[in-house]
């Protein structure tokens, strides 16, 4: 669990050291492969272009997709060109493409802006050349090629993007607020240091203690999420199971709708070790047959989670079932491979071991 907090946090802190500042006539290197929507060729006065760079392991990333959707439907039509440039994935593999295409395709309208994969170039040109030390980092570009902001996707709203439009936008302003941020990112990390630190001693009384001085700390609209990320930590730590599932239960009935999250929540409760003597086979059932409907069982990992769970209800056949329909729609060698070892443990009716260490993860 610890890991998936330091993932918000390290992703959500950026650096404003930049060579590629803003100002400069922004590179012309473009991403590598367009996933959904028009790739940008070429800007357009009265348009401006925002690159929003993300990946699909980065929950802040995550967390800034409804924002960025909004905005493209908003600001769409007003000349705002939103492309989410997937980065930090695995560039050149066949299997970070196809997962990067299978998370877009879940998402549907609740993505609807232009994805693309930037590749090794797009980050050498754009990333590293500002030095970008974390994401969801978005570079935003006028009709004429300047770079115009750069920072995190949860700043943008559509009074700022409006004055982006007309030219009356502020860079000093803007950078102003930023530095202030900035500090309180500052002050945030030391308090996060004396959390993480609590943590890794299994200190749970000073983490609890800590967490609601930190969460003051962040801006307000990720209080309520870091608030979750951090009761759930200490619930897991302390192995307090009845709250645990609690938060699961919860989390499943907010994310009903997102497939992933569903797929994610019911492989935990089947494989985590600390649910071992007391798996809640149900409420694993409830959200794996779910992420199935919602993705029409298209998605092999989904329906490999389900052929466990119906595996641990002791249901053989039916595990065999979805699994041999897993590994035909598995579309590279390695997961197919993964399935069929699974599939061939199921025959001889042996559930078999995850190789990986598992953990819960709170919502994202």
């Amino acid at each position: 669990m610890i890991r998936s907090l330091l993932a918000w946090f390290c992703c959500a802190v950026v650096s404003h050291a930049n060579t590629l500042k803003v100002g400069d006539q922004v590179p012309d290197t473009r991403p590598e492969i367009q996933i959904q929507g028009e790739p940008v060729k070429a800007f357009e006065k009265g348009k401006i272009y925002i690159f929003e760079c993300w990946a699909t392991w980065c929950p802040p990333c995550v967390a800034s997709i409804p924002h960025l959707n909004e905005l493209h439907r908003k600001m769409g039509p007003k000349g705002v060109v939103i492309t989410g440039v997937n980065v930090w994935e695995g560039e050149k593999s066949p299997e970070a493409a196809d997962k990067v295409r299978e998370f877009v395709k879940n998402k549907g309208d609740k993505m609807s802006y232009a994805v693309a994969i930037g590749g090794n170039q797009f980050m050498k040109d754009w990333l590293e050349a500002a030095r970008v030390e974390g994401i969801p980092h978005a570079f935003i570009v006028n009709g004429n090629g300047k770079l115009i902001w750069e920072g995190h996707p949860a700043e943008l709203n559509e009074e700022m993007l409006g004055d982006m439009i007309t030219g009356t936008f502020s860079p000093e302003k803007s950078q102003a607020q930023s530095t202030e941020a900035e500090k309180q990112i500052n002050t945030a990390r030391e308090k996060f240091a004396q959390l993480d630190q609590a943590i890794a001693k299994k200190d749970w009384a000073l983490a609890e203690k800590i967490a609601p001085e930190l969460i003051v700390l962040l801006p307000e609209k990720n209080r309520e999420e870091m608030r979750r990320q951090l009761d759930f930590t200490i619930a897991y730590g302390k192995g307090d199971q009845a709250k645990i599932y609690s938060h699961l239960e919860k989390m499943a009935e907010e994310k009903k709708s997102d497939p992933n999250i569903l797929n994610e929540i019911a492989w935990d409760i089947i494989t985590n070790p600390l649910f071992e003597k007391n798996v809640n086979l149900a409420l694993a059932e409830k959200c794996a047959t779910q992420a199935a409907q919602i993705t029409k069982e298209e998605n092999p990992e989904i329906l490999d989670t389900l052929a466990r769970v119906r595996f641990m209800q002791g249901n053989k056949d039916g595990a065999i079932q979805l699994q041999e329909k897993a590994i035909a729609k598995a579309s590279y060698t390695t997961l197919k491979e993964e399935l069929q070892s699974t599939l061939d443990s199921y025959k001889k009716g042996v559930l078999p071991k995850i190789n990986e260490e598992t953990t819960v993860e709170s919502p994202k």
